[in-house]
């Protein structure tokens, strides 16, 4: 059997499995209340900040306000100094900018909590054996990376919608189709962000044996990362050597989170590209320890 003809099997097997569970429920279920709960929390902010807009300008005048060079000269300012960054976000629709908040949040806890007993529940209960019997270990190790990553994306898309209905209950002012364009357009760009995490998860998945040990170990790997991003975002900012900080800041996660938001198609690919570079990595390493154990 081929190598891509044994990657494709264990992923559809993987995601076929994962979605007559409960944990592919529970998953989804978690991805929808997240969605909803947090849409509908920014739907009131933003529902006061138009209505306090319409009393102080008239109704009529919210929408020339928005388009107006005084907005773009204060997003500007609140993207320091960047206004093609300025352009872009006063174009994409709030809710759909706000669901990519939401998943560049919440992704790093949702994939270390749901995708770290992927591998090492299987090793934990012996499983693995009889896969691993009729399949060479990379194959099965990068078909259970690609089956949890169609799980995440149909988690994702599946919150994207539900933060769109959300929106259309209880959104004042909303574009329903532009607005559903745009949010599943930035469901895709998260997926990348998960995507990096998800190599996190399964690493430590790979490194331990039973799913207690690969949840501690994944949600360790997770927060280091958080702290080295955050003293490296430091170090680009205020420390004494910017160029090394923001070099640095390409290692972990958070250096690329901001990509995702460019207008320009050139810097959200380096970003993608980083985020896929950086979970490949994390997988690697943990199956580099796999490949030399006995499973």
């Amino acid at each position: 059997m081929s190598r891509l003809r044994t990657v494709g099997l264990v992923a559809g097997f993987d995601l076929y499995e994962s979605l007559r569970s409960r944990k592919a429920l529970a998953l989804i279920l978690i991805y929808v209340v997240i969605a909803m709960g947090a849409t509908a929390l920014f739907a009131s902010a933003v529902n006061r900040v138009f209505a306090q807009m319409a009393e102080q300008v008239g109704t009529e005048m919210v929408d020339k306000v928005m388009e107006s060079d005084e907005m773009l000269r204060l997003v500007t300012r609140m993207t320091a100094g960047d206004e093609a960054l300025a352009k872009e976000l006063l174009r994409i629709p709030l809710i759909a900018l706000f669901y990519q908040v939401v998943i560049t949040t919440f992704m790093p806890l949702i994939m270390v909590l749901t995708s770290s007993d992927a591998i090492s529940g299987e090793i934990a209960t012996g499983s693995a054996r009889f896969a691993l019997f009729r399949v060479d270990r990379a194959g099965w190790a990068i078909g259970k990376l690609l089956g949890q990553t169609l799980l995440m994306l149909v988690g994702i898309l599946v919150g994207a919608l539900a933060c769109w209905g959300m929106g259309m209950a209880q959104l004042d002012r909303i574009d329903a189709a532009n607005s559903l364009y745009w949010l599943m357009r930035m469901s895709l760009r998260g997926a990348f962000y998960g995507f990096a995490y998800l190599g996190i998860a399964l690493c430590a998945s790979q490194l331990a044996r039973s799913n207690g040990a690969a949840r501690g170990l994944a949600l360790l790997f997770a927060f280091v990362c958080f702290i080295v991003g955050r003293i490296f975002a430091f170090m680009a900012v205020r420390g004494s050597s910017p160029e090394l900080g923001e070099a640095l800041q390409n290692l972990v996660p958070s250096g690329h989170a901001a990509s995702l938001f460019r207008p320009e198609l050139g810097d959200r690919m380096v970003g993608m590209i980083g985020l896929f570079i950086i979970g490949l990595a994390w997988f690697g390493l943990g199956f580099w320890r796999l490949y030399r154990r006995d499973a």
